[in-house]
């Protein structure tokens, strides 16, 4: 594959990840679609991953470094959009790394279909649809969701819609409406994209600000959203209820009150609309179902199925 192809930008923010790095770097650089553009930017990290940057930098000249101050994930995605200039973004987080052939299966069916975006999903087909139907299926969780790994975009779209700074959960706010402003999106099966669960992760601390960022995260993909949906609003409603039980039952029994019962009141106000909903997932109907028992009796079912799920292994996945 020649240089002729168009030029693909890989934006890595990088923030105390030493210990995985390379890993990740060593996987970009691997990557048999070669005409890359691997955007590095260190984001005032304290330990010695700037330093394993600029390493990489001079023995590559694919690749670019960014050094700035610490502002968090969303700045240095934003810094790397900025001075991004392929034809097609893509996010890589430095304590992750990917297949050989990810960059070139993604690109593959951008090309094939002449989508402005392409996302692994879970299934086993490939799907060809528009921007809404995209959104729709993001909403509901099933085959995807809206963590910013995973898909490749083209670049005009990830240009116009910067992630919001100084919150968590910014894919949730921000990603959807990439995906909402596409023509064509191509949902491509496969798991060429690894994550690791990182102790040192961002998103292992701040627990009550973390919360706190979930529920602005949630409504502002439900104002984007619900509109864009029209009658398949009930799309959006599912992905609010999903993010908003979920706030509920992390956010300590005690303070918080004014929050907890904006969310209770939201939960009860919609429920029957997701209990009657076959497209929502198993998980978020019986939220809906036990809701009517009370939010006490919901917390400790909620709290038994954590500890089982915890047993099995499983948690929660990196947003």
């Amino acid at each position: 594959m020649g240089t002729d192809k168009p030029l693909i930008s890989v934006v890595v923010p990088v923030y105390k990840t030493e210990a995985y790095l390379r890993q990740c770097v060593d996987s970009l650089l691997m990557q048999t679609y070669p005409h890359l553009e691997i955007i590095l930017v260190d984001d005032g990290s304290p330990d010695g991953s700037g330093a394993v940057c600029d390493q990489y930098a001079r023995r590559d000249a694919r690749i670019c470094v960014i050094h700035q101050k610490n502002g968090g994930v969303s700045a240095a995605r934003n810094a790397g959009v900025q001075v991004a200039t392929g034809q097609y973004i893509a996010f890589v987080d430095s304590d992750d790394w990917v297949e050989p052939d990810y960059v070139k299966t993604l690109f593959q069916a951008a090309e094939r279909c002449a989508a402005d975006a392409v996302v692994e999903i879970n299934g086993s087909q490939t799907n060809i649809w528009t921007g809404e139907e995209a959104l729709w299926q993001m909403c509901y969780q099933k085959l995807y969701d809206t963590a910013p790994w995973g898909k490749l975009f083209r670049t005009k779209i990830v240009k116009e819609v910067p992630f919001p700074e100084n919150m968590f959960f910014e894919d949730l706010a921000v990603v959807c409406q990439m995906i909402g402003a596409a023509r064509s999106v191509v949902a491509q099966s496969g798991s060429r994209y690894h994550y690791r669960r990182n102790p040192e992760g961002t998103m292992n601390g701040g627990n009550t600000i973390r919360l706190l960022d979930e529920i602005k995260a949630a409504d502002m993909m439900y104002t984007y959203a619900k509109p864009l949906l029209g009658n398949e609003s009930r799309a959006a409603e599912n992905r609010k209820f999903s993010a908003y039980a979920q706030v509920l039952m992390k956010l300590p029994r005690s303070g918080y009150e004014a929050e907890r019962a904006r969310l209770w009141k939201y939960l009860c106000a919609v429920r029957g609309i997701v209990l009657a909903d076959h497209h929502a997932r198993v998980k978020n109907r019986f939220a809906a179902l036990t809701s009517y028992c009370g939010e006490r009796f919901m917390r400790a079912l909620w709290v038994t199925m954590e500890k089982i799920h915890a047993a099995r292994g499983t948690g929660e996945m990196k947003s």
